[in-house]
This record gives structure tokens, C-alpha cells and sequence, in this order.
């Protein structure tokens, strides 16, 4: 469902800010990285600050386009994938000043939802957020956030859903239960994660990415590997 062949992004750094004869630098955040994941996998990628994680989901999602090599989906191009993809980069696609209703609203206008107060409601009443849907986003904790955010990536019911850090700062409970809808949602997934738990409840496929390149881990070996490597 998704393949990555031989994929490389590299980014050029300004090292002075002279008007005349700056010099750059290039850093290989992904290096030549191949990656094949069936419909209903999800796949929990970790590995430090850095390291390359969200600008994999970037590559994926077609926010960034990749140096060299190709992503396919679906056997056709991101461009028209689109719509099939849902992408949570933490809190960062929230809207403050909005109502948790119109943060959804809005997305779902943007992705031509049909019926999308239904599916406002449906999605309210799956993250258990009804009761806060006419507050301001601002107004909600860290775990509430979170569970928007992840309604928000699956409006239109996308067929792949890209996650970076979903519970990222959330107590244990909050975490448990976001890690739980995921799971219930049943959607091909590719999910960062600084948590090796997480990775072990959560994933069928587990990975590091290591210098750009991924190192996929039995979740047996994962303390192991952790220990001498990360």
C-alpha cells in the first residue's frame, strides 16, 4: 500500500549570514531509505531527536518531496492519495480562537466531507470530546488536544493515517486511551514514538531510524537494542 524506493532529503544549512560568499552545509535526513507497508500495518518508527521521524511523515504525506527516489501509494502517486491520508503532527494543525467544533468543521469544508456535522458528532462522541466541542482549543488540556488533533487527521476517513508523537506529554491515562483508538480506528499507520512501550502495544512492524536509514527490530530485541544504541 505504501513504498518508498530508495528515498533521500537533504537540506541545505546557512553556517554564515554573510551578504556575499555564504557557506552552506547539506544534511541527509533521510539516507537512500526503502520501505514497504501493507494495508492495515501499523508501523511504529523510533529513534532520537533529529533523527529524521517527522520529516519521514513529511515525505509520506507530500508536505516535503523527497531529493532522489520515489513514494508510491496505493500504486499511483501522492498527488492523488491525497485524500486517502490523514496527518497528525502533534497539536500543531489545531487552531486557537476556534471551537474544537469549527477546528473540525473547517478540515472537513477543506476535504469536502459530505454530511460532516454527522461526522462531526460521530467523531465527538468516539473521542468522548461532546461535552467540550463548543470550547475554545485553547481552553482544553494536553490529552483533549490530542484526541481533537486525531479526529481532526480522520475527518474524511482517510485509508492511511501518518501520527507523529500522539501522546506526547499526556498522563497515562490519556495515553492509554489514545493509544486504544488507534487501535480501533484499524487504518494503515505509520507512527513515531519516543516510548518503547508504545511501540510494542500499538505496532505490528516495529523500526529505528538510524543515521536516515531504518533498522527494523523484532519487539523482542527492542530493550536489547535500546540499551547499545539509542
Amino acid at each position: 500500500m505504501i513504498e518508498l524506493k530508495e528515498v533521500t532529503k537533504t537540506f541545505k544549512i546557512k553556517l554564515t549570514n554573510k551578504i556575499w560568499f555564504n557557506k552552506y552545509s547539506t544534511i541527509k535526513a533521510i539516507d537512500n531509505l526503502s520501505l514497504n507497508l501493507k494495508k492495515g500495518q501499523i508501523f511504529s518508527l523510533l529513534g532520537p531527536n533529529g533523527a529524521g521521524k517527522t520529516t519521514l511523515l513529511k515525505l509520506v504525506s507530500g508536505l516535503l518531496k523527497p531529493t532522489s527516489g520515489s513514494i508510491i501509494i496505493n500504486n499511483s502517486t501522492i498527488e492523488e492519495n491525497k485524500q486517502n491520508i490523514g496527518l497528525m503532527l502533534g497539536n500543531s494543525m489545531l487552531y486557537h480562537r476556534l471551537t474544537g467544533h469549527n477546528n473540525l468543521k473547517f478540515f472537513a469544508k477543506l476535504y469536502q466531507v459530505k454530511n460532516y456535522q454527522e461526522r462531526i458528532k460521530e467523531l465527538a462522541n468516539f473521542f468522548n470530546l461532546t461535552k467540550w466541542l463548543n470550547n475554545y482549543v485553547e481552553t482544553y488540556s494536553n490529552g483533549m488536544m490530542s484526541k481533537l488533533a486525531l479526529a481532526r487527521a480522520i475527518i474524511h476517513d482517510p485509508e492511511i493515517l501518518l501520527l507523529d508523537e500522539p501522546t506526547l506529554g499526556l498522563d497515562p491515562i490519556a495515553s492509554n486511551y489514545v493509544r486504544n483508538k488507534i487501535k480501533e480506528l484499524n487504518k494503515t499507520t505509520i507512527l513515531t514514538t519516543h516510548y518503547l512501550e508504545e511501540a510494542k502495544k500499538l505496532a505490528t512492524r516495529i523500526a529505528i531510524l538510524d543515521n536516515g536509514r531504518i533498522i527494523e527490530v523484532k519487539p523482542q530485541d527492542m530493550n536489547k537494542y535500546f540499551t547499545k544504541n539509542v
